[in-house]
């Protein structure tokens, strides 16, 4: 399996997805700390999560 993003070589393509991945779960962390959750538990679940984590932070309720 190869993966190339705009034509970068593997490595650079990995690492602009692994990059971007991590941005969407620290905003998702920062979404869900905003609205009166723990910073740290949800910097992990945004690290392992993603996108999902995202989507679950913007529908929390504010605490």
């Amino acid at each position: 399996m190869h993966i190339s993003i705009f034509g970068l070589p593997e490595p650079t393509s990995i690492f602009l997805l692994l990059n971007c991945h991590l941005a969407i779960g620290t905003y998702a962390a920062f979404t869900a700390y905003q609205k009166g959750r723990q910073l740290s538990r949800w910097l992990l679940i945004g690290w392992l999560g993603g996108t999902p984590a995202l989507i679950a932070a913007l529908l929390l309720k504010p605490e």
